[in-house]
């Protein structure tokens, strides 16, 4: 029986760099593009450094780029919300929060859809790096 994978967390620096990359949808890993096939789907691996970009872990790893994506969304109207009541106030145009919101929360997770892939993919990289045996499986 081998030894359970280690997580590491490496420095900020690191992390930051590949979030950063995962949202201007570049690979994390290297920068490299394009990694998305397209809107909806990435490539199985970056052109550039050929990391896998799906982990081969199909439900969760779904789903957690759909919580970063439900999260992301969530703030993001939480916050527009918020700014335009208290830039607006006292003559909040509620018409406009009403309808420019729900437009939002239906049109957000939509546009976000890659980012939020590609972030969980950087996290998930930063966190557990694809070993060489591991790329070379394909898993």
């Amino acid at each position: 029986m081998s030894e359970p994978e280690r997580l590491a967390w490496p420095g900020l620096r690191v992390v930051g760099r590949m979030v950063g990359r995962a949202m201007i949808t570049r690979c994390p890993n290297c920068g490299g593009k394009p990694v998305l096939r397209d809107w909806f789907h990435l490539h199985e691996r970056c052109p550039a450094c050929g990391i896998a970009l799906e982990r081969g872990e199909e439900s969760d790893y779904y789903i957690g780029g759909m919580l970063l994506n439900i999260t992301l969304c969530f703030v993001i109207f939480a916050v527009g919300f918020w700014g335009v009541l208290i830039v607006t106030y006292p003559r909040v145009p509620w018409d406009v929060l009403q309808y420019g919101l729900v437009a939002a929360m239906v049109l957000l997770p939509v546009l976000l859809y890659p980012i939020s892939r590609l972030v969980w993919l950087a996290v998930d990289l930063a966190v557990r790096p694809q070993s060489e045996k591991t790329d070379a499986d394909g898993d």
